[in-house]
């Protein structure tokens, strides 16, 4: 049999090449795995060196600026290790509050740059932190105390001005108490302005950002709503009239939170921060602070201290006030 015409065509085609693929095109081409692995590697190389940089350089304290004084730099490292030389409560506020601490220590460097650069020396017998703080006081001996001139003039008018105050004594007696007396007062005045110059004449740097970051939330507590609660609740009731700043309200926080977990369900421990609440610290009288105010179970005040105060004695009043 004959094949139709058409089909002779299209087997002419195929002899010629046309309208076919080619072998190579059907068969699937093997990709070359250098050409992946490569950039991978690539990428991890610099994922490596980004993490060795942030661990070496951005996330290690020794290398973290947090202020710039003139060319020397006061890092987070630096900072941490001065503030934990520092007793607990002020330890935990400056924390808090760590750009007061940082102040502290800019105007430390910026006085002992002054004192190398003026050649001061620290006294003989002083090693470490001694040597600084020898450094520091005999630049301030030198530039503010030394200075100081007393009229006897100013000693007799203050004489006369508090006569009725010195027992009888003659002047030659108490002038050089009064002296003294004067001489401290302008250094006080003298000192200010000296440290004032000094820093405005130094080129500071703070990073306000890192500051932010490095501070710890200051310990919560209680709001007025609370305190209708438990004056209400049928419970006797502990109140610290205080404030976060205040170092003895600092120092009896610890033994509340123990007396609030003792006493839960049996008493009601709170503290009340006079400068949030200045309505209810004036409605109880508050004068000082910290304040304590024992309540009995029907809301009625029945003691309160001023002043810190030990465990056992907190204790006794809350037995008192209908505690178990």
């Amino acid at each position: 049999m004959e094949e139709p015409a058409e089909n002779l065509e299209k087997s002419e085609n195929l002899d010629k090449g046309e309208n076919v693929e080619k072998v190579e095109d059907l068969v699937p081409k093997r990709s070359n795995p250098l050409k992946w692995i490569i950039p991978i590697v690539g990428i991890l190389v610099v994922a490596a060196g980004v993490v060795g940089y942030l661990k070496f350089f951005a996330w290690n304290p020794e290398r973290q600026k947090i202020a710039l004084v003139n060319d020397r730099i006061i890092t987070v490292a630096q900072f941490s290790r001065e503030v934990g030389k520092i007793p607990a409560p002020y330890q935990d506020m400056f924390k808090e509050e760590p750009k007061q601490f940082l102040e502290q220590l800019i105007l430390k460097e910026i006085l002992l740059q002054e004192a190398n650069r003026q050649g001061v020396k620290p006294d003989p017998a002083a090693k470490g932190e001694e040597a600084e703080m020898s450094l520091i006081q005999n630049l301030l001996k030198k530039e503010v105390f030394d200075k100081i001139k007393v009229d006897p003039g100013e000693v007799g008018k203050l004489y006369r001005q508090h006569k009725d105050k010195m027992d009888g004594k003659p002047l030659n007696k108490v002038a050089p108490y009064i002296e003294d007396a004067i001489r401290e007062a302008k250094g006080k005045e003298q000192m200010e302005g000296y440290l004032l110059a000094l820093k405005e004449k130094a080129k500071i740097e703070i990073d306000e950002k890192r500051i932010q970051a490095i501070a710890n939330p200051t310990p919560s507590t209680n709001t007025g709503e609370e305190f209708k609660k438990g004056i209400q609740s049928g419970k006797p009731m502990l109140v610290d009239f205080g404030a976060n700043s205040c170092m003895p309200c600092r120092q009896i926080r610890p033994i509340l939170k123990e007396l609030s977990q003792e006493y839960n369900g049996k008493a009601t421990v709170l503290v009340i921060d006079v400068y949030k609440y200045k309505e209810l610290a004036g409605e109880y009288r508050v004068q000082v602070i910290p304040t304590l105010i024992f309540f009995d179970k029907s809301g009625k005040e029945v003691f309160r201290h001023m002043g810190a105060w030990d465990k056992a004695s907190i204790v006794g009043k809350l037995k008192e006030a209908g505690a178990a």
